[in-house]
């Protein structure tokens, strides 16, 4: 039977050339990620950096989950935490820029809006390349992946810091609720970010099971591609 899955994730993994491609794809999105977020990232103090970038933090563990595939190495937990957070944070981002529309799709906003709405889709599927290396991944990894997911969303909105004499958050609206904060359009905005809170932990369990899901049975029939790597438990 007929897998597109199993068919595009062997066609990348079997030339060299793709993988390559693949890897400077999430370069390339890694940096301009950083750069979208230059400005909250300097807003922020340094310990909290990690939980600023959530997008191109998962594109640049990508990068490394395919440099150790491509070495014949295979980190478990790593490829978990890596896969779960692409297809999670790049669905999240997409629903978002949805969700705020009347910012995002403003005239003056749609085509990078329209841009970042694909590449953030792209960002989701491309978590099917990890799917071969997680199908034997133990429990341990995949409550690990849950709890750094759930950290990561607990740091977004229950922990604020003091900027300029307010209080800021880590998510990733965090600017736009900054500078809105004593507008009128304040408490729509403070509302629709309160659902997002809850969305974005919704979200983690439901992505921890559905890439669970997949990777125990979609991708049941698929070898891993590239050399037999070597498993780690880290």
């Amino acid at each position: 039977m007929f897998n597109p899955v199993k068919t595009v994730v062997g066609l990348v993994y079997g030339d060299r050339r793709l993988l390559a491609l693949v890897m400077l794809i999430n370069v390339a999105g890694s940096a301009f990620g950083l750069y979208y977020y230059r400005d909250q990232l300097m807003m922020t103090p340094w310990y909290y950096w990690l939980f600023v970038p959530d997008c191109p933090l998962y594109t640049f563990f990508m990068i490394f989950a395919l440099l150790f595939i491509m070495m014949g190495k295979r980190f478990d937990t790593f490829n978990t935490i890596t896969a779960v957070g692409l297809a999670m944070y790049g669905t999240w981002t997409m629903l978002v820029l949805i969700y705020f529309g009347e910012a995002f799709f403003a005239p003056e906003n749609a085509l990078m809006s329209s841009a970042l709405w694909i590449s953030h889709l792209g960002m989701a599927l491309e978590s099917i390349f990890l799917l071969p290396y997680i199908k034997k991944a133990r429990i341990a990894s995949w409550l690990i992946a849950g709890a750094w997911l759930l950290l990561q969303g607990f740091m977004d909105y229950f922990v604020p810091f003091m900027y300029n004499g307010q209080a800021m958050r880590l998510h990733p609206l965090a600017i736009m609720e900054y500078y809105t904060r004593g507008m009128s359009s304040f408490p729509v905005l403070e509302a629709k970010l309160d659902t997002m809170m809850y969305v974005t932990l919704a979200m983690t369990v439901i992505f921890i099971a559905l890439i669970y899901i997949l990777s125990r049975n979609w991708a049941f029939t698929m070898k891993e591609p590239v050399h037999g790597a070597k498993k780690s438990e880290i």
